[in-house]
């Protein structure tokens, strides 16, 4: 995407651009793209990615109470693959990341919040080469100070999820 100032980001968005969670598959055909519809359903934005979105057409950035203060973006239901957020572009991964001693841990999971994709409901494999990128896009993202903070925190935020699931789960 041009004009991407953050070499982290930078990084990421490159290395995500012709990745889809099913190879070449757009992953979109199984759900009639219930993700990307633009209706009023958004991505969280990681840190950075507002001044991306900000009045370009196609989007809207909306301010949200959740997302560790970070907005929120809304498509229209058709963008053009160059433009996508991070969370677009990982969906419907998140790259879990832990910090042990300075050693930055990455592991690519579903996203317990991506329920509304068949991928995730029906856990079907991921295509290696895609985690792979999203591994090592989390990993560039990493460097960033705050986007890796902001990255932290979710993860712990998804752990939480995760594990009160399994004790649902393990009540019902």
């Amino acid at each position: 995407m041009i004009g991407i100032k953050n070499p982290a980001l930078r990084e990421a968005y490159e290395r995500l651009y012709h990745k889809t969670p099913l190879g070449f598959y757009n992953c979109g055909r199984l759900c009639d793209g219930l993700c990307c519809r633009g209706d009023c359903q958004g991505m969280w934005l990681y840190p950075g990615e507002e001044e991306l979105f900000r009045d370009k057409e196609g989007f809207e950035v909306c301010e949200t109470e959740g997302n560790y203060d970070y907005p929120m973006v809304i498509c229209s239901g058709e963008c053009n693959r160059e433009e996508r957020p991070l969370a677009c572009r990982i969906f419907p991964a998140f790259p879990l990341v832990t910090e042990d001693d300075g050693k930055v841990s990455v592991e690519v999971i579903y996203d317990p919040r991506a329920s509304m994709c068949p991928l995730a409901r029906n856990k079907k494999p991921l295509d290696r080469a895609f985690i792979k990128e999203v591994r090592k896009a989390a990993l560039y993202l990493a460097r960033d100070k705050e986007i890796f903070e902001y990255m932290k925190a979710v993860s712990e935020e998804i752990t939480e999820i995760i594990e009160l699931k399994n004790k649902l789960e393990g009540i019902f």
